[in-house]
């Protein structure tokens, strides 16, 4: 978690889950894991009743943890850039993504927690698409994982897709619409991401064509969720899994994903930052 101006640049959750909220409060000091390394806080402008505030919440992809992707530049800190010239204002970043394996039920119970930042924030990006997904459960679909951490595919079935849907999409509205009501229809840049697919060419699995089918079909369902519940509560869904994974949704990360294969490298958090910047800047630009 850090909070720093433009320009500057973790599983136990269920014991963590509330010193994490509450150490987000005081994150006003820390270093920016989306900056690269050798640029220090001295370098920091002092926060102004003129700057604007960008807050970001959500699991490790927008965390840019250096253990995942060393020296590089995360799609935070890039937006925020962008947001600075579109502006002409000094952004002050807050992120407060975690790099804890949070979940979508995880962040809504500490959500509260965050509520005087993202009160006051005049841009806000919320990435929380990657750990709820059944992909990436550790019983995905009721079911179990090998020693290869493949799902039992037998499990892996349409009907099992719809149902995580289902759950998941009223969870979805009542995170947007909460942090959107909180900014009482302020001027506010309102922003989230889509799961893009760390399974298919991954160089520690052998998927056959028709498991990269399953993993396709959940995404394909997923996805549009995900971007629908957001919409509703007027926030911009990047879209993601197009912009990694190709217009049919069958082309691998490659290089976009880290040596782990699951968060953006440098390159994949440029790509981020430019799917963000396409949607505008509207209502402050």
């Amino acid at each position: 978690m850090s909070s720093h101006t433009v320009g500057l640049g973790a599983f136990a959750r269920s014991l963590m889950l509330a010193v994490l909220a509450g150490s987000a409060l005081l994150a006003g000091c820390a270093a920016d894991p989306g900056t690269a390394p050798g640029s220090g806080s001295s370098a920091r402008t002092p926060t102004t009743a003129a700057n604007l505030s960008l807050v970001a919440i959500g699991d490790s992809i927008p965390n840019n943890s250096p253990s995942d992707c060393p020296g590089c530049t995360g799609f935070v800190a890039r937006y925020a850039k962008a947001v600075q010239d579109a502006t002409g204002k000094v952004v002050d970043v807050h992120n407060l993504s975690q790099h804890n394996g949070l979940d979508l039920p995880g962040l809504l119970a500490e959500l509260d927690g965050f509520k005087q930042q993202l009160t006051h924030a005049d841009v806000i990006i919320v990435g929380i698409a990657h750990n709820s997904n059944e992909l990436a459960s550790d019983t995905p679909c009721g079911g179990t994982r090998d020693n290869k951490e493949l799902p039992d595919w037998s499990k892996m079935t349409r009907a099992c897709s719809a149902a995580s849907v289902a759950k998941y999409r009223p969870l979805y509205g009542q995170l947007f619409t909460t942090i959107a009501g909180w900014r009482h229809s302020k001027p506010t840049i309102l922003r989230t991401i889509n799961r893009y697919n760390d399974v298919l060419g991954a160089p520690t699995l052998d998927l056959s064509p028709g498991q990269n089918a399953v993993v396709k079909k959940f995404l394909d369902d997923w996805n549009p969720m995900l971007c629908s519940a957001a919409a509703k509560a007027g926030f911009g869904c990047a879209d993601l899994y197009r912009a990694f994974n190709g217009p049919s949704g069958q082309r691998p990360s490659g290089d976009l994903l880290g040596a782990d294969y699951t968060h953006p490298s440098d390159k994949g958090n440029a790509l981020i930052g430019q799917v963000l910047t396409t949607q505008g800047f509207t209502p402050l630009a």
